[in-house]
């Protein structure tokens, strides 16, 4: 398995590495799901999804956002205001590969095992802001297309193309004014070091899945499939969000800890505002997805369900 996650995370320790044990156990050690970290497998993340397809890697951690156009319904995760935290947005897009509404373009070759969210992000920047004023013109790093859009759509300049390792240097040197991320990555990449303002505005998510090269996998036992599927789909999309969500709050409560850190919270007269620049994202999204109007509506139920 490639991965682009350095041993030390949780993402590596308790989410990922916990799940190749638990289909070695299920299979009753006939499987050894062997992971590499930090991309010893693959140093360019963005690489990973064709190392599976390709059958280089039998199974990949892939960042959709790294490989624009491959996954593009899963963008729906990343629209502002649409998922309440990770595990919820990690089931309900579980529910969506189950239904056959995460396809890909020119995945024949790939089998999603987990699909899932990042807890919502939110604005980390080096000035306070509390208005659309204020963030009119700041160049913001964003993770992902739609994330971008969000930030355009406040009347930032939006700034991709810096991957998570290069975020503090970026921030630190003002090449950007702040970025949108959860707590985890924003702590664990640095960018609460320079970025010491936190606007709580859920402005999306990040959407990231486990995939196997689907002739791996059809070449396997039925004892040995059954032991993947097991542990895929939902059961995976609950362990990630479990443990993210977890981990997320505990950052974010020790990053709080610090006096110079400062939340931020919009008047009720600015967040309606924000909102409807950011619904704005939503429309657009629906009205240039092919098929925009049913993913969206089917992504936002399987949200209301997981939420139950």
């Amino acid at each position: 398995m490639v991965t682009s996650l350095p041993a030390p995370s949780f993402l590596y320790k308790d989410i990922i590495s916990v799940w190749a044990k638990n289909v070695t156990d299920a299979s009753n050690g006939t499987l050894d799901v062997e992971v590499f970290p930090a991309g010893a497998l693959g140093r360019d993340p963005a690489s990973h999804l064709d190392m599976v397809s390709s059958g280089i890697a039998d199974i990949g951690y892939v960042v959709a956002g790294y490989t624009p156009g491959a996954f593009p319904e899963t963008t729906v995760m990343e629209l502002p205001g649409v998922i309440p935290s990770a595990t919820v947005g990690s089931i309900a897009g579980a529910m969506m590969v189950e239904e056959g509404l995460f396809k890909g373009v020119g995945m024949d070759k790939v089998k999603i095992l987990g699909m899932f969210s990042t807890a919502p992000t939110l604005l980390h920047t080096t000035s306070k802001v509390e208005t659309l004023d204020e963030v009119k013109g700041m160049r913001l790093r964003g993770a992902g297309p739609q994330l971008l859009h969000s930030i355009e759509a406040l009347g930032a300049t939006p700034v991709g193309g810096i991957t998570s390792s290069n975020l503090s240097e970026a921030l630190s040197r003002g090449l950007v004014a702040g970025s949108v991320n959860e707590w985890v990555a924003a702590t664990i990449f640095g960018v609460i070091e320079s970025a010491k303002f936190h606007l709580d505005v859920n402005m999306g998510t990040s959407p990231i899945m486990v995939v196997m090269n689907k002739a791996k996998y059809d070449a396997l036992s039925d004892e040995q499939k059954a032991a993947i599927d097991k542990n895929a789909g939902e059961a995976f999309s609950r362990l990630w969000g479990e443990q993210f969500d977890g981990n997320n709050e505990k950052f974010r409560a020790k990053a709080l800890e610090d006096p110079s850190q400062q939340m931020v919270t919009l008047s009720p007269e600015e967040k309606a505002k924000w909102d409807a620049r950011l619904q704005t994202v939503v429309d657009s999204w629906i009205e240039q997805t092919p098929n925009g109007q049913q993913i969206f509506d089917k992504y936002s139920e399987a949200v209301a369900a997981a939420s139950q």
